[in-house]
């Protein structure tokens, strides 16, 4: 008897209680962790989401891609990822390998180094295959993390020989 009552004290309590599940984000939101920001940014862009990603932006930032120097995330958006996002109708990011994180003494910065691969299929039907690695440097804001830099470099496999190399495949014969 006084095993079932300790069940049911149990089981409402359980029943009572908050759900432990985290609520959906919004663009009000932001991630605690830098590795949350940056797989925010990557969900964000996954669902062509440019007021999500934005929201993960320092108002200062500075972003790089494939070598090239974007500027602030406005210029960014306005310039070069909203008119791509727009000739994408989906995009594929895998994260198969596990992010590098790693932050400040006193966790004000970190950084995230996260290898992709990613298959984006164009409005016209070209589909584009390519791997590479994003970095994140991020801020702590307000009790969030805020991407102060970000640089994505990435090398498409080649339809050809099917390898990932922009020279080709090699073969390195060790004797």
């Amino acid at each position: 008897m006084k095993s079932n009552l300790c069940l049911l004290l149990l089981l409402a309590a359980f029943a009572a209680a908050p759900t432990l599940a985290p609520a959906p984000a919004s663009a009000d939101e932001h991630p605690n962790t830098p590795t949350g920001t940056a797989t925010a940014y990557l969900t964000a862009m996954e669902a062509s989401d440019l007021d999500a990603a934005e929201a993960l932006f320092a108002s200062d930032s500075l972003i790089f891609e494939t070598g090239g120097v974007e500027g602030t995330w406005k210029n960014y958006r306005d310039h070069h990822i909203g008119p791509e996002l727009d000739a994408i109708e989906s995009f594929v990011i895998s994260r198969a390998e596990e992010p590098t994180e790693s932050k400040s003494a006193d966790g004000s910065m970190a950084f995230v180094a996260w290898p992709i691969e990613y298959t984006i299929r164009l409005t016209d039907g070209r589909l584009i295959e390519s791997r590479g690695t994003v970095t994140f440097v991020l801020e702590r804001q307000e009790g969030h993390y805020k991407i102060r830099h970000l640089h994505w470099s990435s090398r498409s496999k080649s339809p050809a020989t099917g390898c990932w190399s922009r020279k080709g495949c090699m073969m390195v014969s060790i004797s």
